[in-house]
């Protein structure tokens, strides 16, 4: 009787240890990044009204993520992660954030239209996370 109770409790560990799980450690990467209108959030840009984005970035995609704009351009503010999009006719703009340094390059000149293009591309593989447009006025 004590010899069974000791080979079920055996057996019962043995089945419980083979089941058990093992914890796995997984680096993680977080590939997410964000960028949304602040304020109104409407496909029209007012002057101090709906031109303000929260743009945040993770270190991994820093170096990778360029930011391209035809008329008009982003400017940092006061704000941290917040940039004012500013309409400029007839030229293109890009913007990429390397490290905590915001640089803004000229780009060339496009077609003169009230409608702002704002694209986010990694250029990485070359591939559009974002590709929105506003009416300026």
């Amino acid at each position: 009787m004590v010899s069974k109770l000791i080979l079920t409790i055996c057996l019962f560990l043995v089945v419980f240890k083979g089941n058990a799980q093992h914890n796995l450690k997984i680096k993680k990467e977080d590939n997410r990044f964000l960028c949304y209108q602040i304020g109104s959030k409407n496909d029209t840009i007012l002057k101090n009204k709906s031109d303000l984005f929260y743009i945040k970035l993770p270190d991994s995609l820093k170096q990778v993520l360029r930011v391209y704009i035809e008329n008009g351009k982003l400017a940092k503010t006061q704000k941290n992660n917040v940039y004012q999009l500013s309409y400029i006719n007839g030229m293109k703009y890009s913007h990429s954030i390397k490290d905590t340094i915001f640089e803004t390059l000229l780009e060339g000149a496009t077609l003169s239209s009230k409608i702002i293009e704002l694209s986010i591309i990694n250029t990485a593989n070359s591939k559009v996370s974002i590709n929105n447009k506003f009416i300026a006025k």
